[in-house]
This record gives structure tokens, C-alpha cells and sequence, in this order.
């Protein structure tokens, strides 16, 4: 859940009434929690399966999202999911906003070789770890009746594979406008930004470490 968007909403809530659609964001389900804090706060919510995006964009004005970093280009990295959620609103012509703090400026470029944006958590948050059992220990059964012989079978070459990415690259030919700690910013503009918010030492250092 994203901390910002939350306490963006909050205060435009003070000044004006609006709605709030919420995808659930699965598998771990932040929307949920931000559903509950935004009607805390007196904010009517609908909240919505991820799968329901698109077919309720067309009931949206606007796009609000988190980040977890600013790329140099004008892109971003944000939770899984966003990337689908930035394409419905381009086809449905809905600006797409990013709620973020200049502090997660960084001047790393998606195509760094040095840049691993994505990691993968655990795959029990998709399917439990007694289904993942339970399917591998039917599969070792079917393979040991085949051929009438009792063998085991590596678990990496079992059918079931659960990858659970834990972020999106969102491209800035997405983004519509950035809204920070210092004002709104286009895509465009992130390189003007760097330079005001970093120095070539910081490059030639952000170089060194990555490449020991």
C-alpha cells in the first residue's frame, strides 16, 4: 500500500468530494488495506478485483499511483501489477499520475546492466506450500507408476512453477505527469531534475560500486 497515495487522497478529501476505485492488488492484497483506511477517512471506496481494471477504467477521470523508484528516463518501478493497470488508461485515454517523493529519484537507467529492478517473493502468497507438496507428490507418483519402478524426480523439473515478481517496469510513454514533494514534473523533465539533484561525482561513484 502506498503511503503517499493514502495521504494524498486524505488531504484532497478535505477540499472536495470524490470516489475512489481500488484494485485489490493481489497476491498480497494491499487494496484491501487502503480501502479501509480511505473510508476511515470518509472516503466513499469502491474496491474492485485486479482482473476489473480495465472494464472500470472507463468510470475513471484520473490514475493515482505509488512508486518505489524514478528512473532517468522518465519510467518507473512499481508493484506488479501497475504496468497493466498504465495500459488500460492509455487505451482508455485516463491521465496516469505517479504520487512520489523526489527522494526516489535515481539516475540508473532500465537497461543497466548493473539495474536488477525485479525480485521474487515467496510463492506461498500465491498457492500454499501444501498444494505446491501435494501436486509434486501426485506428479512423482504418476512418473513412478509409468513405468512400474519407484523413483524420485528433482522438484525443479516438476510442472508446477509459481513465479511471484514483486515489481513493474512502467515505460514514461505511460506516465502522464509526476506530482512530488516540489511540484508536478512530465516525464520529460526527470533529466532537468538529476541534474539538480545530483552531481557527477554521484554518477562516477554509483559506477565504482556497482562495478566491484
Amino acid at each position: 500500500m502506498s503511503d503517499t497515495t493514502y495521504a494524498f487522497l486524505r488531504e484532497a478529501a478535505k477540499k472536495r468530494e470524490f470516489q475512489v476505485v481500488v484494485a485489490e492488488g493481489a497476491p498480497r492484497y494491499d487494496g484491501h488495506a487502503m480501502a479501509r483506511k480511505l473510508a476511515d477517512a470518509g472516503i466513499h471506496v469502491t474496491a474492485i478485483s485486479d482482473s476489473a481494471v480495465f472494464g472500470m477504467m472507463a468510470r475513471a477521470n484520473k490514475v493515482l499511483v505509488g512508486a518505489h523508484a524514478v528512473l532517468a528516463n522518465g519510467g518507473i518501478i512499481a508493484p506488479c501489477g501497475i504496468h497493466m493497470v498504465a495500459l488500460a488508461a492509455r487505451k482508455h485515454s485516463i491521465p496516469f499520475v505517479v504520487l512520489v517523493g523526489l527522494h526516489k529519484l535515481s539516475p540508473m537507467f532500465p537497461h543497466d546492466s548493473d539495474l536488477a529492478y525485479n525480485d521474487f517473493k515467496t510463492p506461498a502468497e500465491i498457492m500454499s506450500y501444501d498444494v505446491l507438496a501435494e501436486a509434486f507428490a501426485q506428479q512423482c507418483a504418476t512418473a513412478a507408476s509409468d513405468d512400474g519402478l519407484a523413483r524420485t524426480q528433482d522438484p525443479i523439473n516438476g510442472s508446477v512453477h509459481v513465479p511471484n515478481p514483486a515489481f513493474d517496469y512502467i515505460p514514461p510513454h505511460l506516465i502522464s505527469l509526476f506530482i512530488t514533494d516540489t511540484g508536478g514534473y512530465t516525464p520529460s523533465y526527470v533529466y532537468r531534475l538529476l541534474t539538480e539533484y545530483y552531481s557527477r561525482e554521484d554518477y562516477l561513484l554509483s559506477k565504482e560500486v556497482f562495478s566491484r
